[in-house]
């Protein structure tokens, strides 16, 4: 073959390479940020809605404030004790829910019903507080 044509051969894939790449790059970044959003809007939000949970009862994805009976004597009750514990976007988790210290809090000697009582607000704020009713 002659080489001058082989040559021009070459010269013309070359520009139709960077014809082509010049043309899809944009469309692929087009691509790869909308992919991105879409993670972002979509998906990141469902690992991180539920990152401070109380972790009993239903759970709400937007919005949860509910109590749990845990234990019911029957018998009449003068005081009430609260312990609490508080999330914070799952990454902090203080207090002491414990019944001893709802217990000790309301100056209880027989416990006579235990609830839980759960609050979240979008995964951004939990808060888990054991009630002790009791003489």
């Amino acid at each position: 073959m002659n080489l001058q044509f082989i040559s021009k051969i070459k010269s013309i894939s070359k520009r139709k390479f960077y014809l082509i790449h010049s043309v899809q790059k944009p469309h692929l970044d087009r691509f790869h940020s909308r992919l991105v959003r879409k993670v972002c809007l979509f998906i990141l939000p469902f690992f991180f809605l539920q990152c401070a949970s109380s972790g009993f009862g239903t759970q709400g994805l937007l919005y949860e404030n509910q109590r749990i009976s845990l234990m019911e004597t029957g018998n009449s009750a003068t005081k009430e004790g609260f312990s609490c514990a508080k999330s914070y976007l799952g990454l902090i988790a203080l207090g002491d829910a414990s019944i001893e210290t709802a217990q000790k809090q309301g100056n209880i000697k027989e416990i006579t019903s235990i609830e839980l009582e759960t609050y979240n607000f979008l995964g951004i704020y939990a808060k888990l507080c054991t009630v002790t009713k009791g003489i």
